[in-house]
């Protein structure tokens, strides 16, 4: 029950959250090809102040990154050929009172204010996924940002240091099981934003 007010108390404040400043920069994603290699990148995802607001008040975010390379074929569906998907999390550590990331991996960084924290977040992603036959094809990028609560940021710390969590392994305890769906079920109920992004590179050919 305790938990329960406590993340009521917390969507209460992140609703009070700061109106976004005029003029702020949209949130945008491209996909571009350097030397053949696919180039992410994502920019302004706090520029609006809304997330920002939300970690200060206790609510991670999470970012999936899911990358997919499309044969193009003329007069059919193009054919999808494979993909790659990376995670990071980001949170307010109000003891330090600085931001944290962490990726897929377990690389874990601090940055003092939301700014430093935004420049990490629009450092290019350089992923390896190339066809291995002829033909033309094209890279199709979705990037998710969603809220978390507590405890889905421990679970999910976990998973990205390489740990299977209780909830994934099968081994949780069924009550928390259900109090953590019962907080995810507020969360969306409350409104929190939400954002997806989605890019789509230039057609490229590859040789035989």
């Amino acid at each position: 029950m305790r938990g329960g007010v406590r993340l009521l108390a917390l969507l209460a404040c992140a609703a009070a959250a700061p109106a976004p400043p005029a003029g702020a920069q949209q949130p945008s994603l491209t996909v571009l090809l350097q030397n053949g290699v696919p180039r992410v990148q994502a920019t302004a995802l706090l520029a609006d102040g809304k997330f920002v607001g939300l970690m200060r008040s206790g609510f991670p975010l999470r970012l999936h990154y899911r990358l997919e390379l499309w044969r193009a074929r003329s007069g059919w569906f193009d054919q999808f050929v494979s993909d790659w998907s990376g995670d990071a999390v980001a949170h307010h550590d109000p003891l330090a009172d600085d931001f944290v990331l962490i990726r897929t991996g377990g690389a874990v960084a601090r940055y003092t204010t939301a700014d430093s924290l935004e420049r990490a977040l629009e450092i290019p992603l350089y992923v390896r996924l190339a066809p291995k036959g002829p033909g033309k094809f094209y890279f199709l990028c979705r990037l998710d940002i969603t809220t978390l609560n507590d405890t889905d940021l421990e679970e999910l710390t976990r998973w990205l240091k390489g740990d299977v969590s209780p909830a994934v392994s099968g081994e949780g305890n069924v009550g928390g099981a259900l109090v953590r769906g019962a907080q995810r079920i507020l969360v969306r109920i409350a409104g929190l934003p939400r954002l997806t992004l989605e890019a789509r590179s230039e057609p490229f050919t590859r040789g035989p």
